[in-house]
This record gives C-alpha cells, structure tokens and sequence, in this order.
C-alpha cells in the first residue's frame, strides 16, 4: 500500500486542504476508484472506505499477491465540511458533486473537482460512496443515473438487494458518477447512510458488496461470497405513502423489512393532545427499501419508499 497526496489547497483561515488516496496493486491492467467524502455529512461512505482500506492492508500482509489490479481509495475529499459537520463546501456552501468535470480556473470547488477528476479519469471502474440527501434511512443498494451510459450487469456484481435506475436529470451532468461515465468509466454509486449517522450493519453490508464487485472483476484473489440476485428497480417499481397530516411519527417496521398489503407500518400522534391522526397502511407488498427517519413530520412528505419486488424469498 502507498499513501499519496493527491493535491492540496491552501486555505487563507484553517489548515490546507490534503486529499490522500491509498493506492494498492501494480500499475497494468484494470484500474479502480473508490472515493467517499465528497460532502460532509458522508460520515458512514468514510467509515466504509477505510474499512476497505484495512481489509486490504490486512489481506495483504497475509498474501502479497492478493491484490491483482490498481486499487486506488478515496476516503475523504471534503474535510472541511466533515470536520464541521456542514453538507457542502464550507466556504462558499456550493456542492463539490455538482462541479465535475471541474475547472482548473474556476471557483475553489471547481477546481477542487478538477484535481480530483485528474486523477480518476482514466480509471476502467469508478465506485463512489455516497449518502442520501434526505431524512431517510435505506438499506444499501446501487444507483445508476439511466443515461445510456449506465452498466447494469456490472451493478448486479455488488449482489446488494437492489440497482436502482434512477431517471436522468440535467442536474446529474455536474456529478462524479455521470463524467466518469462520460469519460467511458464504468461508474456505480453505493448509497449508503445520511447525515453524519453510521449504522454498522449497513456499512458492513456495503462494505461487503465492494469487496464482492472487486472479486467478481478479479481485482483481488478472493471468491465472492453472499449477497443476493439484484433487483433492478426504477421509479415505476417504487410505491411511496406520503403523510397525510403533520405531526410526531412513529414506525413499526424497519427499512429491508417485507411488507404486505393492508400491513400497518406505523402512526402519525398529534403532537400536543396524543391522539392518532393518521394510521399508515402499505397499499402494496414488496420490501420496504427507505424511511422516513425524524420523529416530526409534515404534510405530504414521504415516509415509506416499497420496491415491488418479483423475489418471493427475499429476507
């Protein structure tokens, strides 16, 4: 393993900005990206990382031939929005993933995306680890921008429960993931985790499915093991329950669970005398894939997210 500095930015009232990639493997043949830390609540996409990078450190100090291609890991970009528990770019509060490909004379997080894209553009396969935007916990799964661009079977290899075609929006043009696809690398999100929470289980599960992906691609000498037949699912296969009043929520069921029609997944309280305003019901079966995760709730926000799945066995 070789830590490297991969560029850094002076800062006229902290320490610089030093991005670090961890670099594993010999120079030939396939190349791969792992990167995490673009905003700054992705605490649980940086655990997963360096967990990897651990895992490969270990595995290689056991077999020095364990890794057979050029793994290149990213845990952190955006340290300064991680040390302040602040989403985006601290500076300016602009979006680092919504400045790719970048601009070497551009505004800092332009060039921040620029210094980074260098570096990854050229990468046969890009994984980027990345966390939810809104209050909801999901179970991990795959996101591919539906763009024409997208790898279908290669997202089947992570054997997470579902690769989720998200349709193309032309917000998604400044993303990592679509400019590396642009620039002919297979690219994949891994959706793990929001807003500076870590579920450990979900960063396993996650943290799983890259090792599976790199052994499925012979990147490293290992045989993948578990996960499940993946889902491919769009908006068409999801069916959300939206509130229909205000007030405090409680759910009784977790995201990964299987629900049934006419099952109750949890009450809407008045927040101020107790009384139930609203008993949420699933109107479909399928496996409840995100949740709504703050205890207030407003009118018409989306609570349940319940992939229509074709796997009956599915747990």
């Amino acid at each position: 393993m070789k830590k490297e500095l991969l560029f850094s930015f002076a800062s006229p009232s902290r320490d610089d900005l030093n991005v670090y990639g961890f670099r594993f493997g010999k120079p030939g043949g396939d190349r791969i990206a792992i990167i995490s830390g673009l905003n700054g609540e992705e605490v649980a996409g940086v655990f997963a990382a360096s967990q990897l990078v651990r895992y490969l450190e270990i595995s290689l100090q056991h077999n020095p031939d364990f890794v057979q291609s050029e793994i290149l890991i990213i845990p952190a970009v955006n340290h300064f929005g991680l040390n302040m528990g602040h989403r985006y770019w601290p500076l300016d509060n602009v979006d680092i993933n919504a400045m790719f490909p970048g601009y070497e004379k551009g505004e800092t997080t332009q060039r921040i995306a620029h210094r980074l894209f260098e570096h990854l553009k050229d990468m046969t396969y890009g994984i980027i680890i990345e966390d939810r935007k809104d209050k909801a916990t999901c179970i991990p799964y795959v996101k591919l921008i539906e763009s024409g661009l997208e790898d279908v079977e290669g997202a089947k290899k992570f054997g997470l429960p579902f690769v989720h075609l998200k349709r193309y929006n032309p917000v998604d043009s400044g993303s990592l993931q679509y400019n590396l696809e642009v620039w002919e690398t297979k690219a994949y999100s891994i959706v793990l985790g929001n807003q500076n929470k870590i579920l450990k289980e979900d960063v396993q599960n996650a943290l799983d499915g890259i090792i599976r992906f790199l052994s499925s691609v012979k990147a490293i000498q290992n045989t993948p093991y578990g996960g499940y037949q993946s889902e491919v699912v769009d908006r068409n296969d999801i069916f959300v329950i939206k509130a229909k009043h205000a007030g405090i929520f409680k759910s009784s069921v977790n995201p990964g669970d299987k629900v049934q029609t006419d099952q109750v997944l949890g009450f809407i309280f008045d927040p101020l005398d107790g009384t139930v305003r609203d008993k949420l019901v699933a109107e479909e079966s399928g496996v409840l894939t995100c949740m709504y995760n703050y205890p207030l709730i407003y009118e018409q926000t989306i609570l349940f997210r319940i992939a229509k799945t074709s796997k009956r066995d599915y747990q």
